[in-house]
């Protein structure tokens, strides 16, 4: 069945949903240091974000809205035990990444050639290229330089699955036709989710590297694309209003309202799913903790990191003023909401089109 070729068809402002509960059993668990480097990281990327959204130091709404999604703490949560001396540096990477993950929602990039464009020259910089031709490929090329190792097959690995990323949200802004979530998240959407690339800069963060096992034992790589999937169908939850605002049509909501499910039937699917999911992901853990690789240490270290990315995402997603708006507060302390949550669809405000203050 075709999917809608609207995103947010059938939807509109006002009208109220349940945000699905969204237990999870794995640990939270946030960087000692997150709080003490939150100002260095705001302070280091204020120039560029200035330069690249045309503002001046004096005044800076747009690159304030922007600072206020407190997307460095995503890596605080999702890997608390990055070393100390790698983690101001992966703390930029997560604000660079996201805010190519914006760019490619920008409404002046709907054209094939001028995403393109941006694409040759962010690969560019991924590649370590210092001093790019615009303001992102700047941020970008600076913050890749810091932490690329400066030789041997990290490096090489942090630079394709970087490009990769780069190339998939260029190339895919599209549903095109998926007849499940299977489909969905079979496709390249675990590629342009940054799910790849994050799990390479968790190697990174960790210190150290599991060269190729991640794709070629069996079970690590399943228990990696589990990971991956919590991630998107999670984002997908929480994202799919924002969206709406920018256009984008790469969500799994939009799988399913667009095979006819309605808007409240679509997200109680993906909750469940996501669920599942961090099930599944757990007994794979486990098992490979039983099986021939049971004595590798960097291994069962990097999965304990795997884990705590699906509670920091999750938490992250509930925090954020990407997904609810400035002054959205959380009361408690938990990855995941336990009970379902009465939500009214809204203008959130986009970090190329915020709201007015």
């Amino acid at each position: 069945m075709k999917n809608s070729p609207h995103p947010g068809a059938g939807l509109r402002y006002g009208m109220t949903y349940r945000l699905p509960a969204l237990p999870t059993r794995c640990p939270l668990a946030v960087h000692p240091d997150a709080a003490a480097t939150a100002p260095r990281v705001e302070s280091w990327l204020r120039p560029y974000l200035v330069d690249y959204f045309g503002e001046s130091e004096q005044d800076s709404p747009v690159t304030g809205h922007y600072l206020r999604q407190d997307l460095h703490r995503w890596g605080a949560l999702c890997m608390p035990h990055t070393r100390s001396d790698r983690f101001f540096r992966q703390q930029l990477w997560m604000n660079a990444a996201a805010l190519l993950d914006d760019a490619f929602s920008a409404p002046w990039l709907r054209e094939q050639t001028a995403r393109d464009r941006l694409a040759r020259q962010l690969c560019a910089a991924v590649e370590g290229t210092p001093g790019g031709a615009t303001p992102l490929a700047r941020l970008l090329g600076d913050v890749h330089a810091l932490l690329l190792p400066t030789a041997g097959p990290l490096r090489e690995r942090l630079v394709q699955v970087g490009t990769s990323v780069v190339i998939d949200n260029a190339n895919q802004h599209d549903l095109g036709e998926f007849d499940d979530l299977d489909a969905y998240l079979g496709s390249s959407r675990r590629v342009n989710a940054y799910g790849h690339w994050i799990l390479t800069i968790a190697e990174w963060a960790l210190g150290i590297d599991l060269g190729g096992l991640v794709d070629e034992d069996p079970l690590v790589r399943k228990a990696c694309a589990l990971a991956i999937d919590h991630w998107i169908l999670v984002n997908d939850l929480y994202s799919f209003a924002k969206e709406i605002e920018e256009g984008e049509k790469i969500n799994a909501v939009w799988v399913l309202l667009g095979q006819g499910a309605p808007l409240q039937e679509a997200l109680d699917a993906i909750a469940a799913r996501a669920v599942a999911t961090e099930e599944r992901f757990i007994a794979t853990r486990d098992k490979i903790s039983r099986g021939p690789l049971r004595h590798r240490d960097d291994l069962a270290r990097f999965l304990a990191e795997v884990g705590h990315m699906i509670t920091g995402n999750l938490r992250h997603a509930r925090e954020s003023s990407r997904y609810h708006g400035d002054g959205h507060r959380v009361a408690d302390d938990l990855a995941g909401n336990l009970v379902a949550e009465q939500r009214t669809l809204v203008r959130l405000g986009t970090v190329h089109q915020p709201l007015a203050d």
